[in-house]
């Protein structure tokens, strides 16, 4: 039971791993938000970055479920 994780390009130097992709064990309750602090990442952090799931943007306190696609992405801005 996992949930699979891509990383974005700017964001694999700084997670613990350093892997653009990782699996992590599936646990009931487990949250986008749960995974990207356990690789280092802290709040501020989270403000810049875009949580997908299976294709689909969404909050980083979604429940994810066992074999979703999960996806870190940074936001960028301009003007």
């Amino acid at each position: 039971m996992t949930v699979h994780v891509k990383w974005f390009a700017t964001l694999v130097k700084r997670t613990k791993s350093k892997l653009p992709v990782t699996e992590v064990d599936w646990r009931d309750g487990i949250t986008p938000h749960a995974i990207f602090t356990a690789e280092g990442f802290n709040d501020a952090d989270m403000e810049a970055v875009m949580v997908i799931i299976n294709d689909s943007q969404e909050n980083s306190k979604t429940p994810l479920r066992d074999g979703d696609r999960l996806e870190f992405m940074v936001s960028i801005q301009g003007g």
